[in-house]
Parts: C-alpha cells; sequence; structure tokens
C-alpha cells in the first residue's frame, strides 16, 4: 500500500505529542524516512516525560547489503520494524527522496531570493526569469535593525511571561537563531535558568541555544554539562546531566567553533563507552564544524579513530564526513586515509557509505585513483546505497572543476556518459534517479554540460510513469532552471492532472526552480486548501517560495492561524521561514501572543519567527544535515535533522 508507512507514522505522532522546535519530516510521504520518527530507544525530547532512559538505541552495524528495491523499481512502500524504539528501514529505504529532504537547503536558499523581486502575485511580470527583463526592488529580509529592536525583545519577553513547554523551547531555540553575539549576556540571562526546567525538551532547546548563538561566553556551561560534571549538574537542578543534553552540549561546542573545545571533545570521544553512541557521535560531528588553530589536533585523532578496529561502526561511519567538513590545512591531508577505507574489502556499508561522500567532498579531477575508486563502485559495487552516494560524489568533484574543465576532458567525459547512460539505460534501474540529480547538480555549474544532460533528463521524463523518478527528472530539471516554455508547462500540466501527492509536491519545487510563474495561482490554490496534507503544503509553499510569490506569506499565516493539527502547524512554520519575509514578522508575533490560540500554535509562531529571522542564509542545522550519511542513525542526530 503506497501510504501504509505514512499511516503509521500519523499514529505514532498521535501517539505522543509534538515537537515545535523539532518534528520536521524529512522524506517521501510513503517512505518513513531516516528522520521521519525519533530513532533509538528514547523518545523525542519534547514528550513531556522527556527522553527514555537510560539512553538511546542504535541501528546494528551496515552488514553486507541494504535490502532489494521494490519490485516496481520505485518508491515502493519500504518495511518498517521496530525493535527497542528503532525505526528500520530496508526496502526503499535507499531512494532518493531522502538524500534530497537532507540536503535540500543549500540548494533552496530561498532567502537569498528575497533581494530582487518584482511585482506582486499576479500583476504582470511578476519575477524575473531566463530572458526576462530584472526589475530591482529592496531586499524583503528582516534587517539587524528589525530583529534587534523588534523581534528579540519579544521573544525575551514571551519567555518570561509563558510557563508553557511547548512556547519555551521554542521561544528559546529562536532566539539563539536569531541573536548575534554580541547579544550573548541576554540571551544567556533568559536561557540558563532553562536548564533546570522540568521538561527535557526545553532542557535540550536551551542547550542548542547556546550552541546556535554562537557565542564563547556559552562555552564553560556547555563543558561542564557534556562533561557531567558536578557544576553541570548544578545547572540542571540537579542528577546527572540527561545524556540528550550532554551529546547536544557537545553538538552546541562544535558550532561555537573556540579552540579551546577540541581537547574536552577529544577527551569526550576517547574516554567515553561506545554505549553512549549518541555523546560519542555528537562529539565527532562538532569536530568536524572546526575551523580554528587547533583543527589540526582534531584532524590527527580522528585519522587515528578511523583506524579502530574496535570501534562501533555507527559511531565510526560519522569520522569520514566529519573530517572532510573539517576546515583549515587538513582537507587534502584526509584523502589518503579516506580512500583507504572506502577500498577496504572488510569496511562496514555504514563508514563505505560516510567514505563516498567525504571523497565527494575533497576529490579533484585529477585524482585518478578517487575517480576511479568511485565508478568502479559504480559498476561493480554491492552495497545500494554506497553506489548511490558515488554518483553524487562524482558529481560533486566535477563541478568544482567549472573553471578548469578544458585542461581534463576525458574526466568529464567519463561523467557526462556515465549520467547520460545511466538516465536512460541504467543498471540496475535504480541508478536512474540518482544519476538525473547528480547530472544536475554537476551541470549547474560545468554549463558546458547542460544541453547534452538537460536533453537526456527531459527524454526520460517524458517516458517516465512511475511517479518517484518521474519527480526526480522533474526536480533535475528544476535544478538547472530549465528555461523551455515546452517543458515548464509540460510539468505544470503533469502537477495539475496527476493523482500522485508526492509527485505533485516535487513538481511544485521544480516548477519555483523554473521561476514558472504561471503556476503560481494554482499553487497558491492548494496552499490554503485545508485538506491538503502537511508534506504536500509544504512543498507548494516552497515553489511559492522559490517564486517570490508575495502573496504566499499572507496565505500561510492565515492558515497557521486557523490550524487544527500539528503537521499543518509545522509545514506553515517551516514554509513561512523558508519564504522569510519580513511581512510575516506582525502577524507572527500577535499569534505567539495571543492567548486565545492554542500554546501549540503559539508555540509554531515562534519557531516561525526563529527561522524568519535566523541570522544565517541558511537553518543552523544545514551544516550538519548536509552531506550526513543519514543511513547510519543515532537519535540525537536525528533529533537535530529534525528540528524546523
Amino acid at each position: 500500500m503506497r501510504h501504509g508507512i505514512v499511516v503509521a507514522l500519523v499514529l505514532l505522532l498521535a501517539s505522543t505529542p509534538a515537537l515545535p522546535h523539532g518534528g520536521q519530516y524529512k522524506g517521501p510521504s510513503d517512505a518513513g524516512g531516516p528522520s521521519g520518527a525519533g530513532g533509538g530507544a528514547a523518545a523525542p525530547p519534547t514528550n513531556p516525560g522527556g527522553a527514555a532512559a537510560p539512553g538511546p538505541g542504535a541501528p546494528a552495524s551496515g552488514g553486507p547489503g541494504t535490502g532489494p528495491p521494490s519490485s516496481s523499481g520505485g518508491r515502493g512502500a519500504p518495511r518498517a520494524t521496530t525493535t527497542g524504539g528503532e525505526l528500520e528501514l530496508t526496502e526503499g529505504y535507499e531512494i532518493w527522496e531522502f538524500w534530497w529532504e537532507n540536503n535540500k537547503d543549500q540548494y533552496l536558499n530561498l532567502k537569498n531570493r528575497l533581494v530582487k523581486v518584482t511585482s506582486q502575485s499576479g500583476s504582470s511580470g511578476m519575477l524575473t526569469g531566463k530572458g526576462r527583463q530584472e526589475l530591482a526592488r529592496s531586499s524583503r529580509r528582516p534587517s539587524d535593525a528589525l530583529i534587534n529592536s523588534d523581534v528579540i525583545p519579544a521573544l525575551i519577553d514571551l519567555l518570561k511571561k509563558s510557563d508553557n513547554r511547548d512556547i519555551l523551547d521554542s521561544a528559546v531555540l529562536a532566539l539563539g537563531r536569531t541573536a548575534k553575539a554580541e547579544l550573548a549576556d541576554q540571551v544567556l540571562e533568559v536561557s540558563r535558568p532553562l536548564l533546570a526546567h522540568t521538561e527535557l525538551s526545553v532542557q535540550t532547546a536551551a542547550t542548542l541555544c547556546m550552541g546556535v548563538l554562537s557565542s564563547p561566553k556559552a562555552i564553560p556551561v556547555l563543558t561542564e554539562l557534556m562533561a557531567n560534571t558536578s557544576k553541570g549538574q548544578q545547572f540542571m537542578g540537579g542528577g546527572d546531566v540527561q545524556w540528550l543534553v550532554r551529546a547536544f552540549a557537545a553538538l552546541s561546542l562544535g558550532l561555537i567553533n573556540d579552540p579551546s573545545s577540541v581537547d574536552p571533545l577529544i577527551s569526550i570521544i576517547q574516554n567515553t563507552p561506545d554505549s553512549d553512541r549518541d555523546l560519542k557521535v555528537c562529539a565527532i560531528v562538532a569536530l568536524g564544524l572546526m575551523d580554528n588553530d587547533k583543527v589540526q589536533d582534531a584532524f590527527t585523532f580522528l585519522t587515528q579513530k578511523l583506524d579502530d578496529r574496535k570501534l562501533d561502526a555507527v559511531i565510526k561511519s560519522y569520522i569520514p564526513t566529519a573530517l572532510a567538513k573539517m576546515g583549515g590545512g587538513t582537507k587534502v591531508e584526509a584523502t589518503k586515509p579516506l580512500l583507504a577505507t572506502f577500498l577496504n574489502k572488510d569496511t562496514d556499508n555504514y563508514v563505505r557509505q560516510s567514505a563516498a561522500i567525504a571523497l565527494g567532498l575533497l576529490g579533484s579531477m585529477t585524482d585518478k585513483d578517487i575517480l576511479d575508486a568511485l565508478l568502479q563502485y559504480i559498476a561493480e559495487g554491492k552495497d545500494m546505497q554506497t553506489r548511490h552516494f558515488c554518483f553524487i560524489a562524482l558529481a560533486e568533484i566535477g563541478k568544482r572543476d567549472k573553471d578548469t574543465e578544458q585542461e581534463h576532458p576525458e574526466q568529464h567525459k567519463l561523467l557526462r556518459d556515465l549520467f547520460a547512460k545511466e538516465i536512460l539505460k541504467p543498471d540496475p534501474k535504480t541508478n536512474r534517479s540518482w544519476a538525473a540529480l547528480s547530472a544536475a547538480i554537476y551541470a549547474k555549474d560545468v554549463v558546458a554540460a547542460q544541453p547534452d544532460l538537460i536533453a537526456q533528463i527531459i527524454k526520460a521524463y517524458d517516458k517516465e510513469s512511475d511517479p518517484s523518478y518521474k519527480s526526480a527528472f522533474a526536480l533535475s530539471l528544476g535544478l538547472l532552471s530549465v528555461s523551455d516554455e515546452d517543458v515548464r508547462h509540460h510539468i505544470h500540466q503533469d502537477f495539475k492532472e496527476s493523482k500522485d501527492e508526492d509527485f505533485r509536491g516535487y513538481a511544485a519545487v521544480a516548477l519555483g526552480f523554473m521561476n514558472y510563474t504561471e503556476a503560481g495561482e494554482d499553487l497558491r490554490g492548494l496552499c490554503q486548501n485545508k485538506t491538503v496534507g502537511p508534506t504536500f503544503r509544504l512543498q507548494l509553499a516552497t515553489g511559492l517560495g522559490l517564486m517570490g510569490d508575495t502573496e504566499a506569506v499572507h496565505v500561510l499565516v492565515s492558515t497557521l492561524k486557523d490550524a487544527q493539527t500539528l503537521g499543518v502547524s509545522s509545514a506553515v512554520a517551516k514554509a513561512l521561514g523558508l519564504i522569510g519575509d519580513q511581512e510575516a514578522i506582525e502577524p507572527l508575533k500577535a499569534i505567539a501572543f495571543d492567548e486565545t490560540v492554542q500554546n501549540i500554535t503559539r508555540a509554531f509562531a515562534c519557531v516561525a519567527l526563529g527561522i524568519v529571522c535566523e541570522k544565517t542564509d541558511l537553518p543552523w542545522n544545514t551544516r550538519i544535515s548536509a552531506d550526513n550519511n543519514y543511513r547510519a542513525r543515532v537519535p540525537a542526530i536525528d533529533e537535530v535533522l529534525d528540528i524546523l
């Protein structure tokens, strides 16, 4: 049954309170995604009773295989089994949708699209597109002055007045993501006391607030929490620091990126038993976020741990991507150990998957050994997920060579031939969606490759009937900003005529990328339709945001105020944040302070305020979700990736 898993997910959410500062659904509507349910034995941290003690479970070792594709070759409903609170997915887990949902923010980057727009929806020439006259207008992003004088005082006031858990955890994290480091004293003054709150959701949100704030002034508190010292326990109001708070404290130290935190993080990894997976993993991820004078020490330590045969495979799988993301002069040094790990026949699948991602981030067109290894695995490798990640890795390597493309014609021809072949005549069939997305990532920067690859993707789209593959082809054409009127019209017609909600959602995003404003009215009408599901609504709003549709903000604010379900509230809050229009601020503040509105709706208004006014272009957790091996799951990272 196509939507069997989402039914199970809805039942799960109905049985446990949703988390306003988290709970974002990542994945297609018929496949419970890697972040679709809280993994591990611990309940989500916003449950009234807190996370389940004593700590999280985690997936077993990657093993030799990850299960066959569905019989249709597309997005068949995966098998989901629950053991100790885990959601273990086999069939269908390798589908491209999970990769997209974890990596999409870097491609959407809607807030940067607010700088130059044209007239309002419904008027002529709504937005610039290829070949259209560009009309500049002031940015609709909120200014620092507006945020500092209006939004931050409102959030602080709400934190002082409210005693509701949902409002507190949403508002404190919103405060961290909007306030800059110079306001650290004000933020710490209101967030520190919340560590001793009785609800774990509030404790964890306050902890993350300190990391997202990115001020060194929070380091002493976070270090004590991470180490579970007596002082850290005092911050929590007595007793051991909860495992999730410790894990988030470690991650927060990475977000702050101060050299003084490198040694404490290394100590945690070195001296914590593997049974405390979440803490060790978050400390590893934190080191990967570092770019400071001590990064060489972190690099040396992690490369040594990569050779540790006794280290738990799931924990080890976070090391390759941490090494690849780490700053400083370590990137070239990392390729040799990562390639050795990738080629080692005894390497666990989770670790090899991560190594493939990392090689894509670090390799170049002059690294013949890396290119050969990735190409060979696509041709002969047995693990489906690793093969798929190899496609993306090759695209990442190729696109970085855009300025010196003529110096490496043979290597570029290899990539283009691979993508073109696997789009139309894949072996196996599951390669085709990954080949199309990889072709789009590659050709988006290597312009000379666009004519041939776009033609191949259009041909594949026209012939395709499976909704998942067709969605991948549509999205690929969107990423390439295809301006051909026939292609855009065709996708719009398919959007209107299809009965498959998942395809229609991705088609809406594709039309947004293509700036096909002729579809705006259809998207807007569905976006305000109360019968539309949350995931579809978010994709519709994303498409509108990509088009710069100014009416979308008013539609979404109205929908949020009248929302009757948590799913709708969550989707609308995320959509408003993605669009990032300052016009949303006043109505969102009004909802947040309106005591006649249900608390959960007020909480989601705080979430939306935090995303709309976020100080960075991309959501704070994009650095963690992007190029992350979402197959190797631990609950703490699941929760971070789920946060709106």
